[in-house]
């Protein structure tokens, strides 16, 4: 039997990794706009400092999503310190916490088929609409705590809702009114995003 400690993982180079941080005991650290822009901010600045391409992204109250394009697998810990490290201690700066800890899980997959790219990418724009946090495609669109606009604006409305629809049980009417029981299976074959 191997020893658990002399495991190594092993992140590969030029992968799609798929990042959530939840916050400890799904405190809502990230209700107001002025919270969620700092994790915002450090997403930013992974794009920025890091040169890391951002693919998806979303922010709710009490965590985030965020899939991205690594060539070096070894920059995940440099991701997870922006962002976990990063958020921590921007957020301490600004508000006093009422727990020591701010994360309680963080989580990193590789993503290894087109099909859990695609996925990956409705769970994450439709984030806000599965925790009731926005309540239309046009909020969706129009809040700046989710990538979704960036998909509809390199593909189109239709897909990015497709997308949505595929992984999370939402249906909107024509009336703009979300109802999260029924969920429309639709397929089409789109390009890769990155």
């Amino acid at each position: 039997m191997q020893n658990i400690d002399k495991i190594k993982l092993h992140w590969p180079n030029n992968s799609v990794y798929f990042l959530t941080g939840s916050t400890f005991l799904h405190y809502p650290y990230f209700k107001t706009n002025e919270q969620k822009q700092i994790v915002l901010n450090q997403i930013k600045k992974l794009k920025d400092k890091l040169n890391i391409k951002i693919i998806a992204y979303s922010i709710a109250i009490n965590h985030y999503h965020l899939k991205f394009y690594l060539k070096s697998g070894l920059d995940i810990a440099k991701v997870k310190q922006l962002m976990h490290g990063g958020v921590t201690f921007k957020y301490k700066k600004e508000y006093k916490m009422k727990y020591r800890e701010m994360w309680q899980s963080k989580k990193v997959l590789v993503i290894t088929s087109d099909e859990m790219d695609w996925k990956t990418t409705g769970y994450i724009i439709g984030n806000l609409l599965k925790h009731k946090e926005v309540s239309t495609f046009e909020e969706l669109e129009n809040d700046s705590f989710s990538s979704y606009k960036f998909i509809v604006k390199r593909y189109s409305d239709e897909c990015a809702q497709e997308l949505v629809r595929k992984v999370i049980n939402v249906d909107e009417s024509i009336e703009g009114e979300v109802d999260f029981k029924n969920l429309k299976k639709l397929s089409i074959i789109r390009p890769k995003i990155y």
